[in-house]
């Protein structure tokens, strides 16, 4: 759990270390909001253009996902 706070003109929260290190999220790192039926997701999108994905590709994959998401957990679970 954490508790937002006031940055601002806007509102915050910190991400706790040991997520930020599994998921190489650094001072600078961009990240973005998705809204689910569960609440907010944070994403955090590692730059994909290294690996040979195209941007926008890779972008409507993850908003595939995120749409799907339900569907998509429970065929994982089959």
């Amino acid at each position: 759990m954490r508790k937002v706070f006031k940055n601002g003109n806007s509102l915050a929260v910190t991400v706790p270390k040991a997520y930020a290190h599994q998921l190489s999220i650094r001072d600078g790192s961009i990240i973005e909001w998705k809204k689910t039926k569960q609440g907010l997701v944070l994403i955090h999108q590692k730059n994909t253009k290294t690996t040979g994905v195209d941007q926008k590709f890779a972008k409507m994959v993850d908003e595939f996902t995120n749409e799907h998401e339900d569907v998509l957990r429970k065929l994982s679970q089959k």
